[in-house]
């Protein structure tokens, strides 16, 4: 009874690249606060929840992608 080798496939890379994507996502307002910081302007705020929920979506994305089974 061999043990059958599992490899990383395209789908899981796929995942791990909109995962990522989530990851820059979540830590892209703190850069949005340091521009804030200056003084722009009020939208900064609007901008940095939006990114939030946006990077949330994302890495439910590649969560779903890495575990989702499809038909090779």
């Amino acid at each position: 009874m061999a043990k059958e080798v599992k490899t990383v496939g395209a789908k899981e890379a796929l995942g791990a690249g909109v995962f990522g994507l989530g990851l820059l996502a979540m830590f892209l307002p703190s850069t949005v606060q340091k521009i804030a910081d200056m003084g722009i302007g009020e939208v900064f705020a609007m901008l940095s929840g939006s990114l939030m929920t946006l990077s949330v979506f994302i890495l439910i994305a590649g969560v779903v992608i890495m575990f989702a089974k499809f038909d090779d």
